[in-house]
């Protein structure tokens, strides 16, 4: 019972912290820092669905940015066409992701290990070449720029996306959404099943479960997460590029993952706030920084194999009598 309080109590003092959090733009940071806190909600969009697919599923994937590159450019297209309708903006952003890995989880899942991350690598390429000579229809090598942002007005109310703090205020409202989601799937029979196919696949089968159906509804929900994510980086960015779909923008997902904690939905967030932020502050100061990253990985794996949110339960249950 005190574990299940104390766990809402940090759920809550989180959240109140990240609602609070731009009305000190003026006063601790600039307003540069509070657009690095918005890319920051959306990428965390992203790394739930990563998280449930390599976390939980044990499904590592170097192609899971593609669903995030399809989403931004999905969202991109019928912004320039002239939708304004926000969320149908994001419903296409996670159809545009949804549909395809409806084929591509269809062939992927069907291997294991070393042949499943190879898979989506092939797929990946294959959508980041397609994107890249797309010509007019993508933008080819420049992408889409100058994407116009959707109005909102509703009677006297009228809200600029341009502005930062309701940019950030929509990014947190669609992450929060992500988030009891993503808590829904873990804590429902769906998620017990992925529990146990990442634990032994074959014992799975053996109990009944049918394996290649849950790998392969795991694989579109993680990039429905990616899409939804994809479109709003788009309305926010208003620029997508073919680097989106690139798998080294994957690999950086899977560090963010690893580094926080896989398995756990928090600990991948927090590896996401730590190499965005050393990205955004430490490359200004330093030309080398992904040194001082990759020294600190290498602390983290050989210290705390469960990632920086395995190392502050740690230290929380050393402070307990």
């Amino acid at each position: 019972m005190k574990n299940k309080q104390s766990y809402f109590l940090i759920h809550f003092a989180c959240l109140m912290l990240l609602i609070v959090l731009p009305w000190g733009s003026d006063t601790f940071f600039s307003s540069y820092f509070l657009d690095v806190a918005t890319r920051v909600l959306i990428i965390w969009i992203a790394l739930l669905g990563f998280d449930l697919l390599a976390g939980y599923a044990g499904l590592v994937s170097l192609g899971y940015a593609m669903f995030f590159g399809l989403g931004a450019y999905g969202a991109a297209m019928s912004l320039q066409a002239g939708l304004s309708i926000l969320p149908l903006v994001l419903l296409i952003g996670m159809a545009s992701a949804g549909l395809p890995s409806l084929l591509v989880g269809y062939f992927s899942t069907r291997s294991r290990g070393i042949y499943f991350i190879l898979a989506t690598l092939v797929f990946a390429e294959a959508a980041f070449q397609l994107v890249l000579n797309g010509g007019s229809v993508t933008g080819g090598r420049n992408g889409i720029f100058s994407i116009p942002k959707t109005p909102f007005n509703l009677a006297w109310w009228q809200v600029d996306w341009a502005e930062p703090f309701s940019a950030y205020y929509l990014a947190l409202l669609v992450f929060a959404m992500a988030y009891l989601t993503a808590r829904k799937i873990v804590g429902s029979p769906f998620g017990s099943a992925l529990a146990a196919i990442k634990s032994n696949e074959d014992r799975t089968a053996f109990l009944g479960y049918d394996v290649a159906a849950v790998k392969r509804r795991i694989f579109v929900v993680s990039s429905l997460f990616a899409g939804l994510a994809g479109a709003l980086w788009a309305h926010h960015q208003s620029y997508v590029s073919p680097e989106l779909l690139h798998w080294t923008f994957s690999g950086q997902m899977l560090i963010m993952t690893w580094l926080g904690g896989a398995g756990t939905l928090v600990g991948p967030l927090i590896g996401g706030a730590v190499l965005t932020l050393m990205a955004d502050v430490l490359s200004s100061v330093m030309k080398n920084w992904l040194i001082i990253f990759g020294l600190l990985y290498i602390l983290v794996v050989m210290f705390s194999p469960k990632g920086l949110w395995g190392l502050l339960l740690k230290l929380n249950n050393r402070r307990r009598p």
